[in-house]
């Protein structure tokens, strides 16, 4: 994974910005899914709002200007995003004919970042780094299975040691090392335009 630093904003402002689109691609289009999923929008629909955040970033990014002053890059993004997944969700009730599509309009029109949308977009980055770890070349299924087994099933330690025929101890040590990974992955896509992460993804 990449950062979403200056270098990258300005390489995209360029004509022939074909590799830093991928870049930016690869590097947004998990998350970008992930949050549409968790406001309630089908695969389907996620893929919509993944096609047409892509489109609004594609016309705007190009003019885009990174001031630390005004907030991070990352909250002009959700912004985007968030905005797509309500769009979506709006011309799906009107197409029910759900009667909420009248209030829908208007959270459409006014919609902001609050503090639920931005814990949406956190667990998405991290539910994305979380898989990037796990097809990570480096990590083997072996070590996978213990992580999996531990840090995210809750086992006990002893059990999964036993299970696997290590000690304790080595358990805990996979577990660390693997953490710090995801922390790293994680922190590589929470950071915008060489920002710190404003707290700790994990």
């Amino acid at each position: 994974m990449i950062d979403t630093n200056e270098t990258l904003l300005e390489r995209l402002r360029h004509c022939d910005a074909h590799d830093a689109w991928k870049e930016f691609y690869d590097l947004y289009w998990g998350a970008i899914l992930r949050y549409a999923r968790k406001v309630g929008l089908s695969g389907h629909q996620a893929e919509d709002v993944l096609q047409e955040t892509m489109m609004v970033l594609m016309r705007q990014l190009p003019e885009f200007r990174y001031d630390r002053a005004k907030g991070k890059f990352r909250n002009f993004l959700l912004t985007i995003v968030h905005r797509k997944a309500v769009a979506v969700l709006r011309r799906a009730r009107r197409a029910a004919a759900d009667p909420l599509a009248e209030r829908d309009a208007v959270d459409e029109h006014r919609a902001v970042i609050n503090a639920a949308a931005e814990r949406r977009w956190r667990e998405s980055v991290m539910e994305e780094a979380l898989r990037n770890l796990k097809a990570h070349e480096t990590i083997d299924a072996r070590t996978w299975a213990v992580f999996q087994a531990y840090a995210l099933e809750l086992r006990p330690a002893g059990e999964v040691a036993e299970q696997f025929g290590l000690t304790t101890n080595a358990v805990y040590q996979i577990r660390n090392r693997m953490l710090r990974r995801l922390r790293t992955l994680a922190e590589e896509q929470l950071r915008d335009s060489g920002s710190p992460p404003d707290s700790d993804p994990a």
